[in-house]
């Protein structure tokens, strides 16, 4: 498992501590010549990396040069749900690293090795499979805790450089920025990340924080995120997860009392992933996902049908 961490002790960050001298911003009309082609030719097509799901795939892309933001009331699952987008975009061959300042990487795979494995008990013959199969796909930075964000931005053009990543997740804001009310810090940071993404054309996935709101029944959206409102100012989408706790309640209680679920609360979806803005796209709405609870995956539907997302394409 080695060769998938990352840790400032086996890497020499020094040379991307500094700032790099910003691309040209200025540049001839017929620099995008072939991009006009293209889309006179193509049309304005959606493009980058999809989801693992399906119905997804004409309505949310991931594209270099971006920055998205997932965010969630706290137990809501939206760490777990982008650990299952990670392997999906490691199926599309699309390389990723997971700073996670919140979990080690042993539980941060282990969690993954459940989605990959579609079993909440996978045998041991199954974890050199698993973990050839993310050789080159992805790689883990290890730091727990309170992160410094020269630090991680060094990282980010490590990994862009050295490995060839595309998608570098950060997990989460309040690991890298102390303080709900420090708004500037948090403002210049997201900046930051939205430069990096531009100028080495990777995609930067930001998990965030929202406030809990009085009434369990209501989503969030992006004006509910914890701080400052120029986090979502600056990303080019934000995308919420929010797990239907009242639905889970009602469960809970037909268990106890012995009573056969109504196909009323059966259809209604276990969890819900929201685009509140996506800058780059037409699409903003919901989408309605069943949870498998033994393997930790998300589904299309409530037949929970799990994915094969070594087996992705």
């Amino acid at each position: 498992m080695k060769h998938l961490i990352i840790t400032p002790d086996t890497i020499d960050f020094q040379t991307y501590m500094a700032e790099t001298e910003p691309h040209a911003k200025v540049l001839p009309a017929d620099t995008w010549r072939e991009e006009l082609f293209d889309l006179v030719t193509n049309g304005n097509q959606l493009q980058g990396a999809t989801l693992p799901w399906k119905k997804t795939h004409d309505q949310l892309r991931f594209r270099g040069g971006e920055v998205t933001l997932w965010q969630g009331i706290n137990g809501h699952g939206k760490s777990q749900l982008l650990g299952m987008v990670c392997l999906g975009f490691a199926a599309q061959m699309e390389r990723v690293c997971i700073a996670s300042f919140e979990m080690t990487p042993r539980a941060t795979l282990y969690r993954m090795m459940k989605q990959a494995a579609q079993n909440g008990n996978p045998p041991t013959s199954f974890i050199d499979q698993y973990l050839e199969w993310l050789t080159g796909k992805l790689w883990i930075y290890n730091q727990l805790g309170q992160a410094m964000p020269e630090m991680l931005a060094a990282v980010i053009r490590y990994c862009a450089d050295k490995l060839k990543i595309q998608h570098v997740v950060i997990d989460s804001l309040m690991r890298v920025v102390a303080g709900e009310d420090n708004y500037n810090a948090q403002k210049d940071f997201v900046g930051r990340l939205c430069s990096l993404a531009r100028d080495h054309n990777i995609h930067i996935h930001l998990v965030h924080h929202v406030r809990k709101l009085e009434d369990e029944k209501k989503m969030p959206g992006k004006f509910d995120s914890k701080g400052s409102g120029a986090i979502t100012d600056q990303v080019d989408q934000v995308l919420t997860v929010w797990r239907n706790k009242e639905k889970q309640k009602t469960i809970e209680q037909f268990t106890f009392d012995k009573k056969l679920l109504t196909p009323e609360i059966e259809n209604k979806p276990d969890a819900i992933l929201a685009c509140d803005k996506n800058r780059h796209g037409d699409w903003e709405g919901r989408i309605g996902l069943w949870y498998h609870e033994a393997s930790l995956q998300y589904t299309s539907d409530n037949q929970r049908k799990t994915i094969d997302l070594l087996s992705l394409r």
